[in-house]
């Protein structure tokens, strides 16, 4: 299919070192796992992780016994993911440098598909609807979605933070982030082009998309809005941030403080 932003491809390939993000990001690795183990079932199970990069998920899965297959559309991405499985060994079932909105794979195949990028760097609604489709697809009837979405409000909490609201610049960009979702950087050095999501909005992707039993569930929750380090590397603080984290991600009214979102929808099909 026709690549819509050449810029998000550049950024991947040749700017953006996406193999230590998840090491830059502890709190939001830890509670995706945290909650995608929630859907994980004791038998083995076979996964597509759809935009994974270099794998972070894939990898932690397979060392789990399920059989997961990696498509990432930047070809660093899956040279990087063959490595980190050399370096793990661990193999995945497969590797694929593809993009998400035109899947390689068969009908009614895969007992769980994570999209935990794609959907973030997809600013048409249609391109993002056939994402989904996709997924819908290749799901066996009773597999489970789980897709991570960036909150529409992540860079109003962070242009305060880090002072870029100095920047005239990113005040243009965050106007239309709030206003449309879509996050366009242009020649920037901010984050490259993304579009970003309110809860309401992702649950009717999903419903439209034809998945059931959705919940949102916020990755960082609160913690979105504090120095996360602070925290993170004192293991009783720590306990303590998690603890609460979890307290507050059912309710509704904290929802969009949080950086991120995770989806979780059903394919039923009667």
């Amino acid at each position: 299919m026709k690549n819509v932003h050449p810029e998000i491809e550049d950024f991947y390939q040749n700017k953006c070192n996406e193999d230590e993000r998840m090491m830059r990001r502890p709190l939001e690795y830890l509670r995706c796992k945290e909650i995608i183990s929630r859907y994980l079932k004791r038998n083995k199970m076979e996964i597509a992780d759809i935009g994974g990069a270099t794998g972070a998920f894939s990898f932690w899965l397979a060392l789990q016994d399920h059989k997961v297959h990696l498509l990432d559309y930047t070809p660093l991405h899956i040279e990087q993911a063959k490595e980190n499985g050399k370096k793990n060994n661990c193999e995945l079932a497969s590797y694929t440098c593809g993009d998400a909105r035109q899947l390689p794979y068969q009908n009614n195949q895969f007992d769980m598909v994570l999209e935990m990028g794609p959907l973030y760097h997809l600013q048409n609604n249609q391109d993002r609807m056939q994402c989904l489709s996709e997924a819908m697809r290749i799901l066996k009837n009773e597999g489970i979605i789980i897709c991570e979405v960036i909150s529409r409000y992540v860079n109003l909490f962070e242009g305060f933070q880090c002072s870029l609201i100095n920047d005239e610049r990113f005040v243009e960009i965050l106007d239309e982030d709030l206003e449309t979702g879509n996050h366009t950087p242009g020649e920037t050095s901010y984050f490259t082009t993304a579009f970003f999501h309110t809860p309401n909005l992702i649950i009717t992707e999903l419903e439209k998309a034809g998945f059931s039993n959705i919940s949102l569930i916020p990755v960082e929750g609160f913690a979105n809005i504090l120095n996360v380090n602070d925290f993170m590397n004192d293991k009783h603080k720590k306990e303590l941030l998690l603890k609460y984290i979890r307290y507050t991600e059912s309710i509704p009214e904290l929802f969009g403080v949080s950086g991120h979102f995770i989806a979780v929808g059903v394919k039923h099909i009667v």
